[in-house]
């Protein structure tokens, strides 16, 4: 087997979000030792063009193209819980009936954005996430320059919700550089979000946030199970506040703890 067919039987995983780069090789469900990178950058602004430029020089140091599994932090995504609407059956007003929706929470910002959701049973609330077109444009662009392709791009917190998944939880938080997403979770999906900013230490953050939702959404009030999720590093328990408990997970090959969620994935 030569080295190029060998690369091309792997995929490439990449983790980016405002302050990192991290990255791994994967086989099927198994990472190949000695592939993991964490590289750190300046997240001034917390824009993804300095992601990507990072993502460009990592890709143009690689020995041979490989296929690309790309997870974006929640500070370049918007979510929302979309109610059921007999227009999703059909592909076309599918588009108009989710630009239309995230139109009327974001306004006029999201006529440049791709929006897509999940594939929830009939008559379900469906779960959205909204990218900006020309970030999503400017990573093929990046990816396609390498001769590679790119096989998923989703947000972080999917791949999150993923891993943990198996532990049942009622509810997730994920704490990610200067972003911070509560998630409410029945039958195995997601059910409610709250997304913010996190301009100080979790810690002290997270169970504020959470109080603030239940005044919001007092439904949640019987929640009792919240799991703990960071792209930056695996949670210990002892930092976890009272009422939210470290999500397991498998210990990350060396410094690439987000892309080695997308592993499970």
């Amino acid at each position: 087997m030569s080295l190029t067919e060998l690369f091309h039987r792997q995929t490439l995983c990449v983790a980016l979000a405002p302050d990192q780069l991290t990255s791994l090789i994967r086989h099927g469900k198994r990472v190949l030792p000695g592939s993991a990178t964490r590289i750190a950058l300046e997240a001034a602004d917390g824009h993804w063009q300095g992601a990507l430029a990072a993502l460009r020089s990592h890709l143009g140091a690689a020995p041979v193209a490989m296929p690309v599994s790309v997870g974006l932090a929640a500070r370049w995504c918007q979510f929302a819980v979309l109610p059921w609407s007999d227009a999703l059956l059909d592909a076309d007003s599918a588009e108009r009936f989710l630009a239309a929706q995230f139109g009327a929470i974001f306004g006029e910002a999201a006529r440049g954005w791709t929006i897509t959701c999940d594939d929830a049973p009939y008559g379900q609330p469906r779960l959205a996430c909204a990218i900006e077109r020309e970030l999503l444009d400017t990573l093929d662009s990046i990816i396609s320059e390498r001769g590679a392709h790119c096989v998923s791009v989703e947000p972080m917190l999917s791949i999150a919700w993923r891993a943990i998944a198996a532990s049942k939880p009622q509810a997730f938080a994920l704490v990610e550089p200067g972003r911070l997403v509560l998630a409410a979770v029945e039958r195995g999906r997601i059910v409610a979000l709250q997304a913010q900013p996190l301009r100080g230490a979790w810690q002290a953050e997270l169970a504020q946030a959470w109080q603030r939702w239940i005044l919001r959404a007092p439904e949640l009030a019987d929640i009792t199970q919240v799991a703990l999720v960071s792209i930056d590093a695996q949670v210990q328990a002892a930092q976890a506040p009272a009422g939210f408990h470290a999500a397991s997970l498998a210990p990350a090959p060396g410094p690439a703890f987000a892309a080695a969620a997308m592993v499970g994935g």
